[in-house]
């Protein structure tokens, strides 16, 4: 949501044009994805290793 509030400014700093805005999106999708991936817990060594319910 910021993105979109901010995008028509960038647009006009930066000439026109939705590539800045793109690559403002992509920086923070990959920012978020690398947080998510790190908060994820971390499984034990003696967790078994089929899924709940699936054998």
């Amino acid at each position: 949501m910021i993105v979109a509030l901010g995008a028509g400014p960038w647009d006009a700093l930066f000439g026109g044009g939705n590539v800045p805005a793109f690559v403002l999106a992509s920086l923070a999708a990959l920012v978020a994805a690398v947080i998510a991936a790190r908060k994820l817990p971390r499984l034990s060594n003696n967790a078994p290793a089929a899924f709940h319910g699936f054998g």
